[in-house]
C-alpha cells in the first residue's frame, strides 16, 4: 500500500488563484448592457402605460399581448389584472431582447461607469416620474394632441 507523502520541495496547493492565473479580462460592457436593457423595460411600461389610456382600441391592442398570462382576463376570485398583463409583456420582451442584443454588442467593450452612473439614476428617476399622472398626463395629451389622439 502506498501513501502519500508530501514533498518538501513544494508548497501545498493552495485553491485560491492569485493576479497572475486571472487571464481573462473584465469588461463593463455586460453591465451597462444590463442596467440599459432594464431601463428600456421600464421606458416600455410607461409608455405602454400611458398609450393604453389614449382610446378603447389601443388598451385593447396592448391588453391583447398578455392574454397569455393567468388572470389577465376573468372575474375571478381575485378579479383580473387587465391590460396591465399585456403592459408587463411588451415590457418583459422589450428587456429581454436588448439584454441579449446589448450584450452580445458590447461583451467585449468598456465603458465608463463613472460616467454612465448618473445617467442611469437621472434616466430612472425620470422614468419613475412618468408613471405620475399628475406631473405626465400634461405632456401625454399634448404628445397625443400631435397624431390625433384625445383621452377617452
Amino acid at each position: 500500500m502506498k501513501t502519500h507523502q508530501s514533498n518538501s520541495n513544494h508548497a501545498p496547493k493552495s485553491d485560491h488563484l492569485d493576479d497572475s492565473e486571472l487571464k481573462m479580462p473584465l469588461y463593463s460592457g455586460p453591465i451597462v448592457a444590463a442596467t440599459l436593457s432594464a431601463l428600456l423595460g421600464l421606458f416600455t411600461l410607461v409608455v405602454t402605460h400611458h398609450v393604453s389610456r389614449l382610446t378603447k382600441g389601443l388598451d385593447q391592442m396592448i391588453h391583447s399581448y398578455g392574454y397569455w398570462m393567468p388572470g389577465s382576463t376573468g372575474t375571478g376570485p381575485d378579479g383580473s389584472i387587465g391590460n396591465y398583463s399585456g403592459k408587463e409583456t411588451l415590457a418583459l420582451i422589450v428587456w429581454g431582447v436588448a439584454w441579449l442584443l446589448f450584450h452580445y454588442l458590447w461583451r467585449k467593450q468598456d465603458f465608463s461607469l463613472r460616467a454612465l452612473t448618473p445617467l442611469f439614476i437621472g434616466t430612472l428617476i425620470f422614468l419613475m416620474l412618468g408613471l405620475f399622472h399628475p406631473i405626465i398626463d400634461p405632456v401625454v395629451l399634448f404628445i397625443a394632441g400631435l397624431f390625433g389622439y384625445a383621452a377617452s
